[in-house]
């Protein structure tokens, strides 16, 4: 159930506020403890709906609770429940395999939930930095135990098959909240990603706009749902406050599945009786038509915003296939060797330093895309690449940790990485791959542990301190504890909390200092986690920030105009502007993005019309330069 390796605590005089904060330990606690919910990259493969008797006390919980298990159960959850001394109730939907979820995802289920049922309580989903949940078993804080509903093998059995695709969606649909109107993205960039996305997701136009069909959900409408839609009439009133909900929710449904605003229209004439009398309010033929229209429009963006939740990724740390067969170059002696040099440098000149570990990464990385992209000058491989792309192959590993880490290796004397042209404009920073300044060469044994391939996405939720300490159990070099320690150079302490890290996640066994293969594997590991999704959604993300920052470039640097009453003092004056303009080559490219995307635009040139009608159109906010002087830097 714990999305991270960490639990929090209630003592006596917090509030129940779970403030104490300890490492997971197999023991249950002698505290009333809870588990978080959300992992470090802010998501949650883990529904968590807390039932609270406080306030409306036990029976209305109860009422609650059986009310929310129908509505799960239309949708295709699984569940776990448990009860605690005080009365209340948790219900516990382990999402489908490969699905994620982050908070802003979630949002709209929880608020129509804590619309329609007193006693929930939103709070431990609303939060994914301290979001908890207890677990079964676990004390109460009136004392006694969290009691599990059904067996034990029961709730395992829940866990292992999960839920079906888009179970959330399902509900918001199912509620009638499928036709909220969405919030407006705060910034340029959230803005062209959903328009991105929508791009994606969407086909066709006007009347014949729709979900695309490898998006559509394949599941049947709900009994409800139909019913209200042909005879209209609301079953169960706790579902829909009004007809109004009921309405939205077989547009959205119907949405989800691939139908069109003249699919729909269609249908008003023909089985559609029910839904037919909502619009009939609106009068005129024409009238209810554009009604129509406009429910359905409403729909579409909501529906490409959550057809991700519907389609499965295959789980790929690879992006397009290599020597291998498998997305790694293992044929190619120069950056094969090349890394290893690296590892030996990084081994030598960070020893016992924190960063090692992520300096790693980042050379593996290097090597993958110089030998997926770059070119080999005179035998040295040479690669230009961005932080945002290479924080891909580096293992899903933030692109301000990747920067952060290309800095200390450039800037180390006698690196192995050698910047030989500094990125600007549209251009990034240009590496070479070179002979590190150190002691000997790597033996043939650092020369085959080293791989030409992306850094594996699992280990962005396990931890890379814990990766080479695999790689070398998985590749058979080692079998025991002391060898694995030495090999990986590790200490005692740190190496058996990497080993732990192993442990809990499946990945390997150890028996009396004996280490082995568990029945986990890293693939299995990114498809619990959800993070063929995360890599997607980063993908989608660096190109609005592409967009954004080219549209910025082409309207910053664009000479402006002619001057209609003097042609040629305007030519003039643009060829001295060119003359003096700042020379970008030398400019770093990272801190060129930061400053210009916290403090947008100069408001000293007059010619930035066409980024301010990206904004209109995407309604984003471009927050003004803090001073005429300020340029990008």
């Amino acid at each position: 159930m714990a999305a991270r390796r960490s639990m929090r605590l209630s003592a006596p005089g917090d509030g129940g506020k779970f403030a104490t904060v300890s490492s997971l330990k197999p023991d249950l606690p002698g505290a009333p403890a809870a588990v978080p919910l959300y992992n470090k990259h802010g998501r949650t493969a883990l529904l968590a709906f807390d039932l609270d008797a406080k306030r409306h006390g036990a029976d209305q919980v109860d009422t609650d609770f059986e009310r929310l298990l129908i509505w799960l159960r239309e949708c295709g959850g699984r569940m776990v429940t448990d009860r605690s001394t005080s009365g209340g109730r948790h219900i516990l939907v382990p999402l489908a395999k490969g699905t994620s979820l982050r908070v802003d995802e979630v949002s709209t289920l929880l608020a129509l939930l804590e619309a329609r049922l007193p006693t929930f309580d939103k709070m431990p989903m609303l939060n994914a930095t301290h979001g908890c949940i207890s677990v079964p078993g676990s004390l109460c804080r009136e004392g006694g135990h969290r009691q599990l509903d059904g067996t034990l093998a029961d709730a395992a059995d829940a866990f292992a098959d999960r839920s079906e695709h888009g179970v959330v969606a399902r509900m918001v649909a199912l509620l009638g909240g499928g036709g909220a109107r969405q919030s407006r993205p705060r910034t340029a960039v959230a803005a062209v990603q959903v328009s991105l996305a929508c791009e994606e997701r969407l086909i066709g136009a006007g009347d014949t706009r729709r979900l695309h069909p490898s998006y559509c959900l394949t599941s049947p409408v709900s009994i409800a749902v139909d019913t209200f839609a042909r005879t209209g009439r609301i079953t169960n009133p706790s579902r829909w406050p009004s007809p109004s909900e009921a309405r939205q929710s077989v547009i959205s449904s119907a949405v989800l599945r691939g139908a069109n605003a003249a699919d729909i229209e269609a249908r008003l004439e023909s089985d559609y009786a029910g839904l037919r009398k909502t619009y009939n309010r609106y009068g005129s033929p024409e009238n209810i038509a554009k009604a129509l229209r406009r429910d359905v429009a409403t729909a579409l963006p909501w529906a490409a915003s959550v057809a991700g939740q519907f389609r499965v990724l295959a789980h790929k740390n690879a992006y397009t296939g290599g020597y291998g067969g498998d997305g790694s170059f293992r044929g190619d002696p120069i950056r094969r060797r090349w890394l290893a040099t690296a590892h030996t440098w990084i081994d030598q000149e960070f020893r016992g330093s924190r960063q090692r570990p992520v300096l790693h990464a980042v050379v593996q990385a290097l090597a993958y895309t110089s030998a997926l992209a770059g070119e080999l000058v005179e035998g040295v491989p040479v690669v230009a690449i961005g932080g945002r792309s290479l924080s891909l192959a580096a293992g899903l590993m933030s692109e301000a940790t990747v920067w952060a880490a290309l800095r200390v290796l450039r800037d180390t004397p006698g690196s192995p990485v050698l910047r030989v042209a500094q990125g600007a404009g549209q251009l990034p920073d240009r590496y070479a791959l070179t002979t590190p300044a150190m002691d000997g060469d790597p033996t043939e044994v650092a020369i085959t542990r080293a791989h030409v391939e992306p850094v594996h996405h699992a280990w962005s939720v396990l931890g890379l301190r814990a990766r080479r300490l695999y790689d070398l159990i998985n590749s058979g070099q080692v079998t025991t504890v002391k060898d694995a320690l030495a090999a990986a150079q590790l200490g005692t302490s740190a190496g058996y909390e990497a080993l732990t890290d192993l442990r809990v996640a499946g990945l390997i066994t150890m028996d009396k200092g004996a280490l082995a293969l568990g029945e986990q594997t890293l693939d299995q590991v990114a498809d619990d986690a959800g993070l063929a999704i995360v890599a997607a959604e980063r993908v989608v993300r660096h190109r609005a920030e592409r967009v954004v920052w080219h549209a910025w470039l082409e309207n910053r640097f664009r000479p402006p105009p002619p001057d209609r009453n003097d042609a040629g003092q305007r030519d003039s004056s643009l060829a001295a502007a060119i003359a003096n303009a700042p020379v970008l080559d030398a400019l770093d490219s990272e801190l060129m993005w930061a400053a210009t995307m916290a403090a947008g635009p100069p408001q000293v040139d007059p010619y930035l019309d066409a980024l301010d009608s990206l904004s209109d159109q995407f309604g984003a906010v471009i927050v003004p330069a803090p001073s005429n002087r300020q340029r990008p830097y």
